[in-house]
């Protein structure tokens, strides 16, 4: 009896310094390390920030694999979508259950902002908000972005190139999707911050929209949602329980995965 209780209570103890859970990554060894690079904005004459994931299946795949360009919000940086939006994680996990492609992430710094003149580190929301008007960057971005693309296609081996955005980056991906026709298969646009005017301009792209109930710029998504009615625009509405944050954009993010891979 005494000997039982004994290997009783080293199990327990064992039990101790084993992980609670584990991540996809470290069980299936699927992630690589994310490269911090930068490229050149030829309009801004400056070197953005960009982060860029690549899977392990990138270094095995006969095949070309295809790039995920994702934009943050109005305070974002070119972190945002790894540190606030488990962007890796998401993936990884989908990839593991067979319910995504293995593709690249490139998550650029798209704020208005270069590094070193923001009001504070990475930006914040409520003085980006104060000055947002006196900026005519966004255009610039946008072309930045559009370089962007060009040296991930010259670097790596890339099939097709899909874009979502969050918040006033949602515009910025669909501006980009109109300008790069050529590149961008598919765009994910969620909590869309949009023009009264913008409309998509290729038909062969494929739009999806998502918004929360609970979103302060739901009307924005809701025109939207017209004006693509209105132009015979086919493209995939999603209206979810969810308000303006990062927890309502990760489930955003794991929907368009699945979509893509449908």
């Amino acid at each position: 009896m005494q000997r039982k209780m004994n290997v009783k209570r080293l199990f327990l103890i064992l039990l101790c310094f084993l992980p609670l859970s584990v991540r996809p990554s470290d069980s299936i060894g699927i992630s690589r390390e994310i490269i911090h690079s930068q490229w050149y904005s030829h309009n801004e004459h400056i070197f953005r920030r960009v982060d860029i994931y690549l899977p392990a299946a990138y270094d095995t795949c006969e095949q070309a694999l295809p790039v995920l360009y994702l934009i943050h919000g109005i305070n974002g940086y070119e972190g945002s979508w790894v540190d606030k939006g488990a962007a890796m994680d998401t993936l990884e996990t989908l990839v593991a259950l067979g319910r995504c492609q293995p593709m690249i992430i490139v998550m650029p710094d798209c704020n208005k902002w270069p590094f070193k003149e923001r009001p504070v580190s990475h930006g914040n929301l409520w003085r980006c908000l104060t000055r947002y008007s006196k900026l005519s960057r966004e255009h610039e971005i946008e072309y930045a972005v559009s370089d962007l693309i060009d040296m991930i296609d010259t670097t790596y081996t890339v099939s097709f190139c899909v874009i979502a955005g969050l918040s006033d980056g949602a515009r910025m991906a669909a501006n980009v999707a109109n300008k790069r026709p050529d590149r961008i298969h598919a765009v994910g646009l969620f909590s869309p911050v949009l023009h009264k005017d913008q409309i998509p301009k290729d038909s062969t792209q494929s739009f999806s929209v998502y918004v929360g109930k609970s979103d302060l710029f739901i009307v924005s998504g809701k025109r939207f949602h017209r004006r693509m009615n209105k132009a015979h625009y086919p493209h995939r509405w999603v209206v979810m329980k969810g308000n303006h944050n990062w927890r309502m954009w990760r489930r955003c993010l794991s929907d368009f995965l699945e979509e893509l891979s449908d």
